[in-house]
């Protein structure tokens, strides 16, 4: 990350958590002092996000041990009930500053088990009917918990749990409305891109590039089944020199990396399809790959000499 993307950075943070810049001066007048000592708010997420996984662990071999023993109530209350109190632990957690380290593992625990738990639910008691309805049930259900609880509390943690479950509710929304599957990739894919940018202007941006990566993956994939074999196929790779672009501009490896990949594999793709024992195709690649190379350093030198010095 280049000096001017850091301070871009430490300015949406500090904007979107209402740090002055007195505040920051503070801060980096006492950073030596902190340095020598050891940070007991490290040790304590380490620990919380161990024991979480501890518990989340114990609770799993106790649940796959004794799983045939269990009744439909039984099942109910192991997987769903207990994913309830581990949320309701959660929000206890975050009421008292000792112990808001723990929410996070406690939340993660909760939005894995309570999501099993409709299901085990759902299939113990249920009278058959489509899967897909049950799944949208689900996702409805924890969307509105997640959600509602993310805007009281404003947890990176809950905002990722809400936008998952939000994906798979609107996945089987328009899987029962009939949309063609590749229809509902690029929706979804567009979707989560413009949400990973929200979430890239505020302090929730730790979890943006992984769902920049996300977003492209099933926006590329559901472009490529789209237009595979028709006189559209070559869209495809435009579109990767525009995911490319655009990551520039949001400043998005994940999204460079994604826009990349997919240049990279149709390129492999349609050489092997059509070009196979050709060796001009080679060697035009290798030439139009150092003419853009030298296009971007010139287009570099252009905006260093021209643009920068006129804004």
């Amino acid at each position: 990350m280049s000096k001017e993307e850091a301070l871009q950075d430490i300015v949406s943070l500090a904007k979107h958590n209402q740090i002055t810049l007195d505040e920051i001066k503070h801060a980096l007048e006492a950073a030596p002092a902190l340095a020598s000592k050891p940070s007991s708010s490290v040790l304590s997420k380490l620990f919380g996000y161990i024991g979480g996984i501890f518990v989340f662990a114990g609770i799993g071999v106790f649940i796959s041990m004794y799983w045939d023993d269990f009744g439909s109530a039984a099942r109910v209350i192991v997987t769903l009930g207990v994913g309830l109190v581990a949320f309701i632990m959660g929000l206890v957690c975050l009421a008292d500053k000792r112990y808001d380290k723990a929410a996070t593992p406690l939340f993660i625990v909760s939005s894995i088990l309570q999501p099993m738990g409709i299901l085990v639910m759902l299939q113990e008691y249920s009278s058959g009917g489509d899967a897909r309805h049950g799944l949208i049930f689900m996702s409805a259900y924890m969307l509105i918990q997640q959600g509602a609880t993310f805007w009281a509390k404003r947890l990176s943690v809950l905002a990722f749990s809400a936008i998952l479950f939000g994906c798979i509710l609107l996945a089987n929304l328009f899987d029962v409305w009939n949309w063609d599957g590749e229809l509902i990739g690029m929706v979804i894919g567009v979707s989560l891109i413009c949400v990973a940018y929200a979430l890239q202007q505020s302090k929730h941006l730790a979890i943006a590039p992984f769902w920049y990566f996300v977003g492209g993956v099933i926006l590329m994939w559901s472009v490529f089944e789209a237009v595979e074999n028709t006189p559209l196929e070559l869209l495809y790779l435009g579109l990767s020199a525009l995911m490319i672009f655009l990551s520039t501009h949001v400043r998005s490896r994940a999204l460079l990396g994604v826009g990349t990949l997919a240049m990279l594999i149709y390129i492999g793709y349609y050489t092997a399809k059509h070009f196979a024992n050709t060796l001009g195709w080679p060697i035009a690649l290798v030439v139009i790959g150092v003419a853009l190379i030298a296009l971007s350093s010139l287009a570099v030198r252009l905006n260093n000499k021209y643009i920068k010095t006129n804004t």
